[in-house]
């Protein structure tokens, strides 16, 4: 399929700005189009590019075939005729014949008519053109310069103070007017794309908006997209993490926020669903159905041999591969109301992937004197490690008896190759933490089944068996921020799912977003993590 074939109406609009008769209707239209859509950008970038390139009028000599700007524009230079003794002899003695007779003297005077009328049509149209892009205001101008300088880097155009869509830099300070009216101000070495008047993406340096309208100006940004709702925002991509200072109704969608797997349990389904991923459960006899914590299922595991919920291995056949691994980190939580009563010796598994020398568990493990939380990883250079809470309530942490006082508690454990971080959070506080060398990778995947309630060992089902309710269980393949983890906690306090999301069992409303927009606080100060582009921490208010 063309690109004229995928965007049919963009391109009919575009024909219509080209030729100066675009109604008010179709640039709102168009406007619609084009929001949020990089793809139709970049084609009706393209396009207008296409078409401003015409406005030069061709070199003599020079042979112009166009065929819609969304299929080819050739330009080639004339061939010189070839000496007489070079042309062929068949070709010799055509122009020969039409020299000769003075009956075909009428045609070639008629031939040459055409060729003449071709050309000053072809004229007239290069000209209506130069004067529609030097001349005259218009739509395809996106923005204005209103104090400094820019410099043209790739596509695009200046014309006095007015730019079209393209890639600029500054050097020193700058502002910038959109179209529309919201103003931009530049930071010094800031490299910005304009896609039209009310998109932009910024790719180094700093950019604040000015609102001067009602209208959300939307900035991408290498982390994701943030949406003005009419408000002031800015942009800081001058540190490792980037920062961004929100507005009143500021938006974010972070480039990566989706969990590999998330079982809500508020389906009927034989199967316990995975809305993330490909990872459905099956439930084994000791693990029933109740009435949940968020939305209207959870799963109560009654701690026999069949208290588990087998997930299978997520599609791997060898280490490292598959939808349960991750090398750069990883985040489970949980959703759990624990019954430890009677449970001297045993180990009671919230989640466990077995791997081949990568394998991950959350579990609780009791001795006959001290009951500890614990959280298990391969990691590169180290082997397989626990990170052990003990549950003794000393220096303000949880005892046995807090987790066990019949309320839901969240669990989330984390994993952060980059920073070398492994930690466990309860109820959104970072309990304990162990720092392995910044940079080291974990190692998991493989042909190894995943269950949540149990271990995938038949031969430990007896002895490992959680007792109690989970519900919303969720897998990343990258660590959660402290903000995010306390967020999704927020959320579920307010009877929402972890991500802000009615809880149902709609079966056209289990699969989560693919974007979700999160509501950022009015003027404060957020850094980003330079992985996802999820907020790691607010920095002022």
């Amino acid at each position: 399929m063309t690109e004229q074939e995928q965007f049919p109406e963009v391109s009919a609009i575009a024909d219509a700005v080209c030729s100066g008769d675009a109604t008010p209707e179709q640039m709102k239209k168009l406007e619609q189009l084009l929001q949020g859509n990089v793809e139709a950008q970049q084609f009706y970038y393209d396009y207008i590019n296409i078409h401003a390139r015409l406005s030069a009028t061709p070199k003599f000599g020079t042979s112009v075939v166009y065929r819609r700007i969304t299929e080819e524009l050739v330009l080639t230079p004339d061939e010189p005729p070839l000496p007489k003794e070079q042309i062929p002899e068949e070709q010799s003695n055509q122009v020969l014949e039409h020299q000769q007779p003075k009956e075909n003297y009428s045609k070639s005077k008629f031939t040459t008519k055409n060729m003449l009328l071709s050309l000053l049509v072809l004229i007239t149209i290069i000209a209506t053109l130069f004067w529609f892009f030097t001349q005259r205001t218009s739509p395809l101008f996106v923005a204005n310069i209103i104090d400094g300088k820019v410099t043209l880097v790739g596509q695009g155009h200046i014309q006095d103070n007015a730019l079209l869509a393209g890639v600029y830099r500054t050097e020193q300070p700058a502002t910038i007017k959109l179209v529309d009216g919201d103003i931009l101000h530049l930071g010094p070495n800031s490299l910005i794309k304009l896609f039209n008047n009310r998109e932009i993406r910024l790719r180094a340096g700093k950019v604040s908006l000015e609102a001067s309208t009602n209208k959300s100006t939307l900035i991408h940004t290498p982390v994701g997209m943030l949406h003005s709702n009419g408000s002031d925002l800015t942009v800081d991509l001058r540190y490792s993490a980037p920062r961004v200072t929100s507005g009143k109704n500021t938006l974010l969608i972070p480039a990566r926020w989706r969990p590999n797997h998330f079982w809500s349990f508020n389906t009927n389904s034989d199967r316990v669903v995975d809305s993330a991923g490909n990872a459905d459960g099956v439930m084994a006899s000791g693990a029933i159905r109740v009435q949940g914590f968020i939305g209207q299922g959870a799963i109560k595991f009654d701690s026999s041999d069949n208290a588990r919920i087998d997930l299978g291995n997520g599609g791997s056949t060898a280490r490292g591969t598959g939808s349960f691994a991750a090398t750069d980190g990883v985040t489970i939580e949980a959703l759990i109301r624990p019954d430890l009563s009677d449970i001297s010796g045993k180990i009671q598994q919230i989640f466990r992937k077995d791997s081949l020398g990568g394998r991950m568990q959350l579990s609780f493990q009791h001795q006959a004197d001290h009951s500890s939380f614990s959280f298990g990883l391969f990691i590169l250079g180290h082997g397989y490690e626990e990170l052990t809470l003990h549950l003794d309530g000393r220096d303000g942490g949880f005892s046995l008896a807090d987790l066990t006082d019949g309320k839901y508690h969240h669990i989330a454990v984390t994993y952060k190759a980059d920073t070398g971080e492994k930690a466990i959070y309860i109820n959104g506080k970072k309990q304990i933490f162990y720092q392995y060398p910044p940079g080291s990778k974990m190692l998991s995947g493989g042909s190894g089944s995943a269950m949540i309630g149990n271990t995938p060992r038949e031969r430990f089902w007896y002895a490992e068996a959680f007792s109690g309710v989970i519900d919303e269980v969720a897998f990343y393949d990258f660590a959660l921020t402290a903000y995010m983890i306390n967020l999704h906690l927020n959320n579920i306090k307010q009877g929402f799912n972890y991500y802000g999301l009615p809880a149902n069992s709609s079966p056209d409303n289990i699969t989560l977003p693919e974007r979700p927009r999160l509501t950022l606080a009015p003027n404060t100060s957020y850094k980003l993590s330079p992985e996802t582009g999820l907020p790691q921490k607010i920095i002022a208010n």
